[in-house]
């Protein structure tokens, strides 16, 4: 099957491509007959991408996010979409893990205090995780190492997933509860669900305005899942007790509005940016490949998930 790497991909990927003498069925310019394409971050693979190629079978997504791909416009035309969910699962939940260390142990805050000479004055106790009562929305494979990690430090996690039955919850070892009695428990609120027409903005001024308790907020899964301006109102009104997001509605983010904050913490999205986790990257994206390509097999697919 004629395979199409529509952004480049690291040295190691084309060496596992020779390796296995596979050479011959990838190309990186665009024809009519590519039956697989292989995108990462930058690719829009909307409709007009999509019906570039009338042959199309597949869509291999070198990454977890399917955002950037229509797949109902996939499902119509009967191609596949698939991802590589584990490759950043674990480097993706050490991030989240240390944002809240970050959050709760006042780095920044502390530091500032430090560097300007004010030693310990005026600073709020630290909490520990253990005064921790968690929300984790998404509990896949970030989400679920997430709880299970504040669960082992001495947190108590509660989580939401519709793709979960009551088995999975079991043997997760996981509460699950609905978002409307989660947000009114909880005083931390960490997002690890996928971005689409359920949970755009699935953080808003409305679902602030159902918090009864402070919390802290963590944002490590899609940027349009929160909405910026409400995190803003939560902090201005101190409902918010600090913020910590590596993701954002529009990349690379730019946006100044959490700049008068010290208990914000933000980076440009490298919850994946490890050495290991690039080189499970495109392993992975090569194992569903040939899965799919000599076997038939479609792993990891979206198309029955968020159609």
């Amino acid at each position: 099957m004629k395979t199409l790497v529509v952004e480049p991909m690291p040295d190691l990927f084309w060496q596992k491509v020779d390796e296995n003498g596979w050479r011959k069925y990838f190309v990186t310019e665009t024809s009519d007959d590519i039956e697989i394409v292989i995108v990462r971050t930058k690719t829009q693979a909307d409709k007009s991408f999509i019906m570039k190629f009338p042959k199309l079978k597949a869509i291999i997504r070198a990454g977890t996010g399917f955002d950037n791909i229509n797949v109902h416009e996939a499902v119509k035309r009967n191609i596949v979409v698939c991802n590589t969910p584990q490759a950043n699962a674990l480097s993706a939940a050490e991030h989240t893990i240390a944002f809240v260390f970050a959050l709760l142990k006042q780095h920044r805050i502390a530091q500032e205090n430090l560097l300007q000479g004010s030693w310990k004055n005026g600073l709020q106790n630290n909490w520990e995780i253990s005064d921790l009562k968690a929300l984790v929305v998404g509990i896949g494979r970030v989400g679920s190492r997430v709880a299970k990690i504040l669960q082992d430090l001495g947190a108590e996690v509660r989580g939401i997933d519709p793709f979960l039955n009551e088995s999975d919850w079991q043997e997760k070892n996981i509460e699950s509860t609905s978002y409307r009695d989660g947000i009114e428990w909880c005083n931390m609120l960490s997002f690890h669900c996928p971005l689409y027409k359920d949970t755009e903005h699935y953080f808003n001024m409305d679902i602030l305005s159902k918090f009864s308790n402070q919390f802290w907020l963590i944002n490590t899964a899609r940027g349009k899942i929160v909405q910026e301006q409400a995190v803003v109102q939560g902090l201005k009104n101190k409902q918010i007790l600090g913020f910590a997001a590596d993701v954002f509605a529009n990349e690379p983010w730019s946006g100044n509005i959490f700049t008068s904050y010290n208990n914000v913490y933000l980076s440009p999205h490298i919850g994946a940016h490890t050495s290991k986790a690039k080189n499970r990257l495109l392993k992975e994206t090569l194992q569903v490949w040939k899965e799919l390509v000599f076997h038939g097999k479609i792993t990891n697919s979206a198309n029955l998930k968020f159609c």
